[in-house]
């Protein structure tokens, strides 16, 4: 997919990927926060301080996944209204990532 993107796409494709592919950075992002804040909270042994900046690591981090998924949302809606042939779903962002871990092996 990324390689026939590369050889023969216009522009509107190759912005739609490049949403998805922040979507997709957003969300892995967004989790290794949240596993990291849930570890430190683990470890915090009940000292206040840290217990504090896990719970404010794993919020900003559901925040973030939020707006990132708000932001895809808006780009759509802003698409759709100016008729813009902009061809990005939730199947096309799971291809993309299909591809990007299999190039990866």
């Amino acid at each position: 997919m990324l390689r026939e993107l590369l050889e023969d796409a216009s522009i509107v494709e190759i912005v739609s990927t490049l949403v998805a592919l922040g979507l997709i950075t957003a969300t892995i992002l967004s989790l290794i926060y949240i596993i990291f804040g849930g570890i430190t909270f683990i470890l915090s042994a009940g000292n206040e301080e840290k217990i504090k900046k896990a719970v404010h690591t794993i919020r900003f981090a559901i925040i973030g996944l939020f707006v990132s998924f708000i932001a895809f949302f808006l780009v759509r809606f802003i698409t759709n209204l100016l008729d813009i042939p902009f061809e990005l779903s939730f199947s096309n962002i799971v291809d993309l990532m299909r591809d990007i871990f299999t190039a990866l092996e």
